[in-house]
């Protein structure tokens, strides 16, 4: 019987990603290659037991079979007690007479012991990134599942299945590793602890922010207690490159379901690809309308400009309101007309809440306190009671009985936090103890605001809780009532969230997006930049360098040109020049021992550069730079154009003179005539045409490329 043969296709691994609160005006699925390494980790074994059975399985050690004295030393019932020796002498470790039994001596040797029998070890997959040799901050303890590959196009594309009972397929471009890629990479111990540690950040504040997040990090193990598979296999990850409305900004996202990646982004602008320039086209649109295949515009057009960055805040307000519309249109007339309404205004109770508790996370997020989160998770809920009634009412908060149960938080519930498991009580209460050192925390400005906030939040709480769990309320609400609430809510949101600046009515109503004129006449300036110099050229340019050039495309998408902007391109095109020369001195300036042959030191190396033949030949805007304007572009000031230019050839090595000789011998010359078209900056030029700045612009584009080049 014949082996069954290899399968050569790319294993494509596709993990959940979340792309909330973007408006995505272009994107492209592409697979990243990876390097996936088996990895083995120990961890603590899951005991069989629970709480009250350790105590008691512990304590027969010292009792022996003694129900009423374990009862008096537990403080527990008796009946409790003899529940749990029942069972622990279903599972073997106590006998009929409910003593130890040998297994149950054997277990609790184990623990005293701490031996290895105590340890389990989990196996788990890390990535390393053959594009740059990193390994990603990411483990994945599920098995690895591939996706099914429905198609292997000739042009780079492959067509995969998301889901396999759906046969809707993506169709992603492969990223190809090359010969050089760092196929021999293998992290060491510290590498993956390190990665275990970053991985514990980033799905904290994920998880906080976004729901039904299942991946959770394993723990950080003793680096000797790490054993790897050396022998990796190849996989793809399945990423979004995108690009949102309006901004040429190119986003990655990092392939394991847990936001962006700056590194893969960097290598795609780092290859200069056409396919990466035309997605950031796609970003250029000359009128803004709605989408209606697009779910999220649809969810997004409901809110105000400022909730557009924070979906998970409008969407539950948008709910509260249309709640409250239908609460409106009833008239009471029976019992069942009562009960709708009643339901109605609960669900917008509810919605109100929830748009809270998302404002919480994010306060939280951006402000948070592990020390704080660690007390909190290691004591009662009457001590953390007692230290956040202390806490708020140091803040301004006003904490009467009221609040009592809002204030007491379990440890369990701290805990979860850690697990995306976010609700209003201890989302409070870290938000509380981040603003007591803190004199700019949202929570501060919220207590001079609104200091009665805290019984608000509860009186929600209580109609909210029964609602949620699916009772009806025992309080009644008039659409008054409600409508205060919602006002009272919206406010709240606003102190906590400033970037949301107002939030007006129209804000809860959904209504269709007005087309309106977004001339991007920078983006579309930008992306010609892309094209023209090449996208790693202008993303590794210094940031006013890259705004000089994109002023100057600006300009040149004018359809017509007065002498006053033909002389600000002028003027724009020497500066850039200038920038170009200063990147170069700025990393090379060295002390001056005799100022006076500087200029004349500087002269010398053109001529014997090959650029001119004799001194004499040397244009007077070179030759009559000031020295003491020199001396300081030497040490590092951006000064003049010819001082950087004479600093240039100071502080450049023999080699690099040469080669810059050899690629334009008429660079000194063009950068001469450019100080002498620019003048003093205010001299209008009245016969220099539109085609005479297109030709000075190319030559520009031209002579900064070959200085990045050489230097």
């Amino acid at each position: 019987m014949s082996s069954k043969p290899k399968d050569y296709r790319p294993k494509i691994i596709s993990f959940h990603q979340t792309l909330d609160g973007l408006n995505i005006a272009a994107k492209q699925d592409i697979l990243w290659p990876c390097h996936a390494f088996s990895i083995s980790i120990p961890k603590k074994k899951q005991s069989r037991l629970n709480i009250f059975e350790e105590t008691v399985l512990k304590i027969t050690e010292i009792e022996s079979g003694y129900t009423e004295k374990i009862a008096w030393l537990t403080c527990l019932e008796k009946e409790l007690v003899v529940f749990i020796q029942n069972r622990l002498n279903q599972l073997d470790l106590l006998n009929e007479r409910y003593e130890l039994s040998e297994h149950g001596q054997e277990l609790l040797n184990e623990w005293q012991n701490k031996s290895d029998g105590n340890l389990e070890y989990t196996v788990a997959t890390v990535f390393v990134d053959l594009l740059s040799g990193k390994l990603l901050p990411y483990v994945s303890t599920d098995q690895l599942s591939y996706k099914k590959i429905s198609r292997i196009g000739d042009n780079g594309f492959i067509n995969f299945l998301i889901n396999p009972t759906n046969e809707k397929s993506i169709s992603a471009r492969q990223i190809r590793p090359a010969k050089d890629s760092f196929w021999k990479t293998v992290p060491d111990s510290n590498d993956i602890i390190r990665a275990i540690r970053e991985f514990k950040k980033k799905y904290k504040r994920h998880a906080l922010l976004n729901q039904a997040i299942d991946q959770y990090p394993p723990p950080v193990p003793m680096a000797e207690a790490i054993s790897l598979r050396e022998n990796p296999e190849l996989v793809y990850l399945h990423c979004n490159a995108l690009i949102q409305t309006g901004n040429s900004d190119l986003l990655v996202t990092d392939g394991c379901g847990f936001g962006f990646s700056e590194s893969f982004a960097n290598y795609l602008t780092s290859q200069d690809w056409k396919w990466v320039i035309d997605l950031k086209k796609k970003g250029i649109i000359d009128k803004l309308s709605p989408n209606p295949s697009n779910e999220e515009a649809e969810d997004e057009s409901s809110a105000a400009d400022g909730l557009k960055k924070y979906p998970r805040i409008a969407r539950p307000l948008r709910h509260a309101q249309e709640y409250l519309s239908d609460a409106k249109k009833i008239n009471i007339d029976s019992s069942n007309d009562e009960q709708e309404f009643v339901r109605l205004t609960g669900l917008a109770v509810v919605a109100l809440y929830e748009a809270i508790e998302w404002a919480l996370r994010f306060v939280v997020s951006d402000n948070p306190v592990t020390h704080w989160e660690h007390l909190f998770s290691s004591q009662s809920y009457r001590e953390n009671d007692k230290i956040l009634r202390s806490f708020a009412t140091k803040i301004g908060f006003d904490v009467s009985d009221s609040v009592k149960a809002l204030l007491q938080v379990k440890p369990g519930k701290i805990r979860a936090v850690d697990r995306g498991v976010s609700e209003m009580q201890p989302l409070l209460a870290l938000a509380i103890a981040g603003a007591i050192n803190d004199p700019n925390h949202p929570l501060n400005h919220l207590a001079i605001e609104d200091s009665g906030c805290l019984s608000f939040i509860n009186i929600l709480k209580e109609v909210r809780d029964p609602v949620s769990h699916g009772s009806s309320t025992d309080v009644e609400l008039s659409l008054k009532t409600l409508e205060g609430y919602r006002d009272r809510a919206t406010r709240l949101i606003q102190v906590l969230i400033p970037d949301i600046l107002d939030i007006t009515e129209d804000a809860y109503t959904a209504k269709p997006k007005q087309e309106r004129d977004i001339n991007q006449i920078r983006l579309k300036a930008r992306i010609e930049l892309d094209y023209l110099l090449g996208l790693e050229f202008v993303e590794t340019v210094s940031p006013s360098l890259r705004e000089e050039l994109i002023r100057v495309m600006v300009i040149s998408q004018s359809t017509t040109l007065n002498n006053e902007q033909l002389q600000l391109c002028i003027n724009l095109l020497a500066s850039i020049m200038q920038l170009s020369l200063f990147e170069v001195v700025k990393e090379r300036r060295f002390s001056i021992k005799n100022q006076t042959n500087l200029k004349e030191e500087a002269i010398e190396k053109i001529v014997q550069s090959g650029f001119y033949p004799t001194l004499d030949a040397i244009p007077e805007q070179i030759s009559t730079v000031n020295t003491t304007r020199l001396s300081r572009a030497v040490q590092g000031s951006n000064i003049t154009l010819g001082a950087n230019l004479l600093a240039v050839f100071l502080l450049g090595s023999e080699n690099e003179l040469i080669e810059l000789q050899k690629k334009d011998s008429t660079f000194v010359k063009f950068v001469a005539d450019l100080i002498q078209l620019r003048g003093h900056g205010n001299k209008q030029q009245s016969d220099f045409s539109r085609d005479d700045m297109e030709s000075l612009k190319n030559n520009v584009f031209k002579s900064i490329q070959i200085i990045m080049e050489v230097f």
